[in-house]
């Protein structure tokens, strides 16, 4: 017991000493934007089959919800003495939005941007945001929600 963990506390040094850090158990980058920034590890991830998220807006008082599969992935920088200033982020993402065929929407160049994509009839939205070390990234593949309940109005007289 007592090697493993003298094992486990001399690579998590090491790890630290060249920058370099495991992905989390379980994420993965999502295919829509399968590249990240240099130096970043997918830190935590969620998926909901259907979920919602607002997309923010300049005017912080606006948002627009889109539902759908709903993907947040958190990116994590090893070094920050390597991290890329915030507009350089948000650029990486607007660039890619558009390459995929998308549209930017909204933009704070040193904070945050979001767009859509449409491809073969199918619309996804996409926000990165940056700060402090990391680098949130929400993606909704825009879908109808399956129905799982039903009612039957006719019961209510039966009884």
């Amino acid at each position: 017991m007592r090697t493993r963990t003298v094992t486990a506390f001399l690579l998590l040094g090491l790890l630290s000493v060249t920058g370099w850090a495991a992905d989390a158990r379980g994420c993965k980058d999502h295919p829509l934007i399968p590249s990240r920034m240099p130096g970043y590890a997918l830190v935590d991830c969620k998926t909901e089959e259907f979920g919602r998220f607002e997309f923010w807006t300049p005017n912080a008082r606006e948002k627009v919800p889109v539902e759908g599969r709903f993907t947040f992935l958190v990116y994590r920088v090893a070094d920050r003495k390597n991290e890329p200033s915030a507009i350089e982020v948000v650029r990486n993402y607007e660039n890619a939005i558009l390459k995929a065929g998308g549209k930017v929407l909204h933009s704070k160049p040193t904070w945050w941007v979001n767009g859509k994509i449409l491809k073969d009839g199918q619309e996804a939205w996409v926000q990165a945001e940056k700060g402090n070390g990391q680098i949130w990234l929400r993606i909704v593949e825009k879908k109808a929600m399956t129905q799982h309940i039903v009612a039957d109005a006719k019961a209510m007289g039966g009884h």
